[in-house]
């Protein structure tokens, strides 16, 4: 009897039930800092979407009006998520269906496919990955309009993941108030549509104020370049700011959201005047790139070694800039356990209760 009062203290203190959920992601930089993409034999340029199609190769689109998808070879060291060698646009797919300003690109796998999200156009539009003919189109809600767009800060994002096809403007829309200020960030629209490509949620979200409005420049933003679903309903933001009080500066910011804490705004003629539950943001990473990289894309890319997943960004070289990648891992933590009534008594209590059992069946 002793043994089994004992016992069953011991199991009452360890046994711990499951937790409901998973915690945030957390990105990790491995330090490798920004690598150069060179362009190789061909004249890939101004890339501004990238998708993962496996091994070591990308495709990327460009917002130059090239009528191409671009095949980057980009290895992964799946032991420290840094890349190797010299990373590479390795050849060019053509497609006459490509419009004048290509931001976002994504990858289906099961319909060997890519999705193109057009700025100018506020289109999204599905080519065939093997051929790059033009398979159809995304039927996008009335309000990406490009009469809504300001200043060709449209459909900049596009992923494909969680069961569907993700994409958002990059600053406000005319009827969701101003663009950002060093006072206070624009309000954009996340968009979710389903795997049959139908539109089912929209969510806003505000973007950081621009840190401070640079005397030499007259094109300081903050927005939304790219995201990527992470489960199915939480999200990574990508955010790009140009600003600075005395040198032009390029500074990154990575944020995760979560869709099922906010409302759905998709019947909301405006999002200025509130009303809903907004995106709440939580900071998982940020760089300052100074004058040199404009990060405007980014894709997950394979899996580490320890099960951690690679994150691969890439940088526009419009303007004079420079053709770069950056890479990142990201993963969630173990989960934390959700404690029963066992676990929740307290240590004092459990020392009381073992005295008594000893003297009880000594």
């Amino acid at each position: 009897m002793r043994r089994l009062c004992l016992g069953l203290l011991a199991f009452g203190f360890f046994w711990i039930a499951p937790s409901a959920s998973l915690a945030q992601p957390i990105v990790t930089d491995p330090g490798q800092g920004v690598v150069a993409l060179s362009s190789g034999a061909t004249v890939a340029a101004e890339l501004s979407g990238i998708t993962y199609v496996g091994g070591s190769t990308y495709y990327a689109v460009g917002d130059n009006g090239a009528k191409s998808f671009w095949e980057i070879t980009a290895g992964i060291d799946t032991s420290t998520g840094r890349l190797t060698g010299s990373p590479t646009v390795t050849g060019s797919l053509a497609a006459a269906g490509l419009g004048t300003d290509s931001e976002g690109i994504a990858y289906r796998a099961t319909t060997g496919s890519f999705f193109v999200s057009d700025e100018v156009a506020s289109t999204i539009t599905e080519f065939s990955s093997t051929t790059g003919s033009t398979l159809g189109s995304v039927t996008v809600p009335a309000i990406y309009q490009p009469s809504n767009v300001q200043n060709n800060m449209g459909l900049e994002s596009l992923a494909w993941g969680a069961g569907g096809l993700w994409t958002a403007n990059e600053e406000a829309l005319v009827p969701d108030g101003s663009l950002s200020t060093a006072s206070t960030g624009s309000w954009i629209r996340i968009q979710q549509f389903d795997s049959s490509l139908t539109a089912i949620g929209q969510w806003g979200y505000l973007t950081d104020p621009i840190t401070a409005m640079n005397p030499f420049i007259t094109q300081e933003r903050s927005g939304v370049v790219d995201i990527l679903p992470w489960s199915s309903t939480e999200l990574l933001v990508l955010e790009r700011e140009l600003g600075g009080a005395v040198v032009p500066t390029f500074r990154s910011r990575l944020y995760v959201v979560d869709t099922a804490s906010a409302t759905d705004v998709s019947a909301f003629a405006t999002i200025d005047a509130g009303g809903f539950t907004p995106l709440s943001k939580n900071l998982l990473w940020e760089q300052n790139f100074g004058t040199t990289s404009n990060f405007e894309g980014m894709t997950y890319g394979p899996t580490l070694d320890n099960g951690m997943q690679s994150l691969l960004l890439i940088s526009d070289n419009g303007g004079g800039l420079s053709q770069n990648l950056y890479a990142l891992t990201v993963t969630a933590p173990v989960p934390v356990p959700e404690p029963t009534t066992w676990a929740l008594l307290g240590s004092a209590s459990l020392g009381a209760l073992a005295t008594r059992l000893r003297r009880r069946f000594a």
